[in-house]
C-alpha cells in the first residue's frame, strides 16, 4: 500500500515548488522598492545663499516694487521677491523663482511660496517681537527646499518691503 504514496511524493514536490508565499513576495518586494528609492536620491547637499548685491540689483533690474529678506544685520538681501517672481544667488549664478499664486498673500504684495526648477522657497511670518510690526517690515524665517523636498538651508530674519 505505501508503494502509490511513494510513486506520488516527487508530483507533490514539483506541484509544491510552482506556488509562490504572497507575504514573503510582498515583503521581497517592498525591500526591492526601499532600496531602489535609497539609491535613486542624490546626497543631501547644503544649499547656501549669497548676498544680492546694490551691483546686482541694478545689472538685472531687481529694483521694482516688493520685499527683500535680510538676515538679522546684513545690508543686502538674500532673497528678493515681488507678486509674480522672486531671486536668490546660489554659487555665482542668479536663480529665478516663480511666485505660487495659490500660496498664501504675505504683507506687501509678497507670496509664501516661490518655485524654482531645482527648489523651492518658503517665507513663513513671525510674531513680532518688538511690538511693532507694521505692513512694509516683519520678521520672517526663509525655509529652502532642494528637488527631494529636504531643508537645504534655513535662516530667521525680516522682510523689508517697497511700493
Amino acid at each position: 500500500m505505501r508503494k502509490p504514496i511513494l510513486a506520488l511524493a516527487p508530483f507533490l514536490l514539483i506541484s509544491a515548488c510552482g506556488q509562490e508565499d504572497p507575504q514573503g513576495k510582498a515583503v521581497e518586494d517592498a525591500h526591492d522598492i526601499a532600496m531602489v528609492e535609497r539609491m535613486s536620491k542624490e546626497p543631501f547637499k547644503p544649499i547656501i545663499p549669497h548676498a544680492i548685491t546694490e551691483i546686482d540689483i541694478a545689472r538685472y533690474g531687481l529694483d521694482k516694487p516688493g520685499c527683500a529678506f535680510r538676515k538679522p544685520g546684513e545690508k543686502d538681501p538674500i532673497f528678493i521677491a515681488n507678486p509674480d517672481e522672486g531671486f536668490m544667488r546660489i554659487g555665482g549664478d542668479l536663480k529665478r523663482y516663480a511666485a505660487k499664486m495659490e500660496s498664501a498673500q504675505l504683507p506687501g504684495n509678497a507670496r509664501s511660496t516661490y518655485v524654482g526648477l531645482a527648489s523651492w522657497v518658503d517665507l513663513v511670518s513671525l510674531a513680532d517681537r518688538g511690538g511693532g510690526s507694521d505692513t512694509l517690515n516683519w520678521p520672517a524665517k526663509l525655509i529652502l527646499h532642494d528637488a527631494q523636498e529636504r531643508v537645504a538651508f534655513m535662516a530667521e530674519g525680516e522682510i523689508s518691503c517697497q511700493r
